[in-house]
């Protein structure tokens, strides 16, 4: 993992957050601007643990994978 990189970006409602592992070992995280800051930085959190978790490379159901993010 080199670099994480964390964005705003319009959403639809449902959606907090969510995490992409780009082709050179980076990660983007995107944040719904449309929640409060303290909504945001807790969707930012929950992104981070996926991938301190390392998630994107396990072979786990994304249920338990959220779970475990929480």
């Amino acid at each position: 993992m080199n670099c994480i990189f964390i964005r705003r970006l319009s959403m639809p409602g449902a959606v907090r957050g969510v995490a992409v592992a780009a082709p050179d070992d980076d990660f983007l995280v995107f944040v719904n601007d449309a929640l409060c800051p303290d909504a945001q930085r807790a969707a930012a959190e929950h992104e981070l643990r996926h991938i301190r978790l390392n998630h994107f490379y396990d072979d786990e159901p994304v249920v338990i994978s959220e779970l475990e993010a929480r």
